[in-house]
């Protein structure tokens, strides 16, 4: 779960992809999209405030495979086909879905909303890999077609019971009660707190033992050597500024 991200894979893969090969319907085109929100988190949170009574939180985008990080439409225009967005390139499908998700909202202003979040998750064969949940693609490649299967569910239609175990708990665990946990995981912003703290105590055990060193008369030489010309250079020139 990534809490701040400037991917726009959706908007600038996803949403082209499935729009030019008719399986989804849509009148923008490829210029109008690019002059909206930059990124996909800032376009859902900006539909979400301005449509926020028809869209209760906590709710979540359809989930998509990753791979369409990589995929863009077909470059001659070709439906059913797709192309690499990097030296027609497509990285491997069907091992980890992506999606979004918004948690929280204040109880006294329903368009002040929590971030929206990106969420991936590896791809369960047993729930994930189904034929209304897999989309074929052909992809030309090397003088050769190749078939594309990424995963996508293409509407809220299409039962997934893997995200829906995945909202129930987030829901569960976020709290509004701590400003910076407000739509957020509360195990992880715990967890975050300790590795924090612990870094902040080594941290100080570290410099303390580096001035220990540095000032033991037994082991002056061994310090001496220890460190490089640069930095002896830096400690000396700090030294002589401080005094002057």
């Amino acid at each position: 779960m990534t809490k701040d991200t400037a991917a726009r894979d959706f908007k600038n893969h996803v949403l082209p992809v499935m729009v030019s090969n008719q399986l989804w319907k849509s009148d923008l085109s490829q210029e109008q999209l690019s002059r909206i929100p930059n990124t996909d988190r800032m376009l859902l949170q900006t539909l979400s405030v301005f449509n926020h009574e028809s869209i209760p939180v906590p709710w979540s985008l359809i989930e998509y495979d990753s791979s369409f990080l990589m995929i863009v439409p077909d470059f001659q225009k070709r439906e059913g086909y797709v192309g690499g967005a990097i030296r027609n390139k497509i990285t491997p499908e069907r091992l980890f879905v992506k999606s979004y998700i918004q948690l929280s909202q204040t109880a006294y202003d329903p368009q002040l909303r929590s971030n929206v979040l990106l969420l991936d998750r590896l791809v369960y064969p047993d729930f994930d890999l189904r034929q209304d949940t897999t989309t074929g693609f052909n992809h030309s490649y090397g003088g050769a077609d190749e078939p594309v299967q990424p995963i996508i569910f293409k509407d809220n239609q299409v039962r997934n019971p893997v995200q829906e175990l995945v909202m129930l708990t987030l829901g569960s665990m976020t709290s509004n009660s701590v400003p910076e946990l407000f739509g957020h995981n509360k195990p992880l912003f715990i967890a975050d707190k300790v590795a924090k703290w612990h870094n902040e105590e080594m941290r100080k055990i570290i410099d303390t033992t580096g001035k220990w060193l540095m000032n033991s008369p037994k082991l002056r030489h061994f310090v001496f050597y220890m460190s490089t010309f640069r930095e002896r250079r830096s400690e000396i020139e700090g030294a002589r500024r401080d005094n002057i």
